[in-house]
């Protein structure tokens, strides 16, 4: 299989995870945020998602990918059209955006990078858990899966319950019971497990649509003693030709992004004000369109935080420009703020971890200095 039948074939898919004993001496479940992850494979490119307004720049390297009608942010930048719904939790003061960030790496590899941002190491496989999945650990989250395998970026050392494959067309089960029975029937510790997961979820319509996971996904977090952390995954940001600006291919998928945050947002009810959600990518596009009206394989990207948890709506950049000599090797939006120090500060926020726990557990090598400044 190459790479690019293996990002068409990833499925949507999602996850959730409940809370366990807290750590902390004088918490409860209300003093551990809930964290939605949307995991978008493929590379999105956060130079149309959100445009620059006054890098002119832009206007030297692209012609077909060009968005000319954005949606206001900051007077800096312009939010894609596609992307209504986050434009209004924006003026809501209750979004946020990072702009030119990376996993400092610059393989383009969709392979190593979709290991980094899962894994969260200081290179490509140089871990076998995610940094989601660490941090819940070191927060005492147990873990409830709805996808089987368990994406790298929520494994950790305990113990994961499945109820359906990613890769199946419509991975839904509904003899749940007498299937998963027949997987499991000679582990008794999983077979106990599995029990109590197909109890709590019970059946689900034959649909995989992401937007409809992310409702599923909420409303078992909006649940009482709910899920912590929940997970959806998207792919089809490879866009190599024929992107578009304002409609076309990329315009379609940042709508597809659009619906997930709206979908969740709609359906965590009053869980949203205590919630964070927030996209991952392996890496941007090349800033410059190349001869087939795509991009290519790049660097830096951007990074969509919604959530009652931010306070102020702001875009967090340390702008490198796009000038040639500004561009890395002359072709790619240089990375300026390291992802895992933002996923860091979220996770701090959300989970009340030390950001020394950060450094030394979550994203071990990294220096965690960054404040966000959305927080209430």
């Amino acid at each position: 299989m190459n790479r690019r039948d293996f990002i068409k074939a990833s499925a949507a898919s999602a996850v959730a995870y409940t809370m366990g004993h807290s750590i902390f001496s004088s918490a409860s479940d209300s003093n551990i945020g809930n964290v939605f992850v949307i995991l978008l494979r493929g590379g999105m490119d956060g130079l149309a998602a959100v445009q620059p307004l006054q890098d002119k720049k832009i206007y030297d390297i692209r012609s077909s990918c060009i968005v000319e009608n954005t949606l206001k942010l900051d007077g800096n930048f312009g939010l894609h059209p596609s992307m209504k719904n986050f434009s209004d939790r924006w003026h809501a003061g209750n979004a946020g955006i990072v702009h030119a960030t990376g996993f400092d790496y610059y393989g383009r590899s969709h392979f190593e990078g979709q290991n980094l941002m899962e894994g969260g190491g200081g290179a490509p496989y140089a871990t076998s858990t995610g940094w989601l999945g660490r941090a819940m650990e070191v927060s005492n989250l147990s873990s409830l899966a709805l996808t089987l395998p368990t994406p790298l970026i929520c494994k950790s050392t305990a113990i994961t319950e499945s109820l359906y494959p990613t890769n199946f067309k419509n991975p839904i089960f509904t003899d749940n019971d007498t299937l998963l029975k027949g997987i499991w029937k000679d582990d008794m510790a999983l077979s106990k497990h599995t029990k109590s997961t197909l109890k709590s979820y019970g059946r689900y319509d034959n649909n995989n649509e992401p937007e409809w996971l992310a409702r599923e996904v909420a409303k078992q977090m909006s649940q009482v003693g709910g899920p912590k952390v929940g997970f959806v995954e998207y792919s089809g940001f490879d866009t190599h030709s024929r992107q578009g600006g304002e409609h076309g291919n990329h315009a379609r998928h940042l709508e597809k992004l659009d619906k997930i945050i709206s979908s969740f947002a709609s359906y965590s009810k009053e869980v949203w004000n205590n919630s964070i959600v927030i996209t991952v990518t392996e890496f941007g596009r090349t800033a410059k369109e190349n001869g087939t009206e795509g991009t290519d394989h790049g660097a830096a990207s951007a990074i969509f935080l919604a959530g009652g948890l931010i306070k102020s709506s702001r875009v967090i950049t340390d702008w490198p420009g796009l000038s040639k000599k500004e561009l890395f090797e002359q072709r790619d939006l240089r990375q300026t703020t390291d992802a895992r120090d933002v996923y860091g500060d979220v996770i701090h926020h959300a989970f009340n971890i030390s950001k020394q726990n950060i450094k030394d557990i979550v994203f071990p090598g990294t220096q965690q200095k960054l404040n966000l400044d959305i927080w209430g």
